[in-house]
């Protein structure tokens, strides 16, 4: 079903009903990839957003702060990220990531893509 959703959402970037915001952290990421094939299929979706959101002080002050509560580093800067690039929501597969950023009062909505495909395509 993630899956689907997934390749639901990215049509959505396709036909512009959503923006992608891409991140610094992506890129360091996606360059962690075990499988090179998958690795670049992910990077050619760095063209399709209008900025990259790089590493800033202000990202790793707010990193801090949202590691501060029990949120692993480089979730936490993905958040950060997001919310400095005003990302509306930060979709993410991780279940654990999921459930503690919502007790975060974060600026951006973190949410299964599954989630976030069922809200939008009602």
């Amino acid at each position: 079903m993630e899956t689907e959703a997934i390749l639901s959402i990215l049509n959505r970037v396709v036909e512009g009903r959503d923006h992608l915001v891409w991140s610094e952290a992506l890129t360091f990421e996606n360059s962690q990839h075990p499988k090179l094939d998958r690795a670049a299929e992910i990077a050619l979706w760095q063209r399709r957003a209008p900025e990259t959101v790089m590493i800033s002080a202000e990202i790793a002050q707010r990193a801090r702060a949202i590691s501060m509560a029990g949120v692993p580093a480089l979730d936490a800067i993905h958040i950060a990220s997001a919310e400095v690039g005003m990302a509306d929501v930060l979709l993410t597969c991780d279940d654990d990531l999921n459930t503690r950023a919502r007790r975060l009062g974060l600026r951006a909505r973190v949410m299964n893509p599954v989630e976030y495909w069922k809200e939008v395509s009602e």
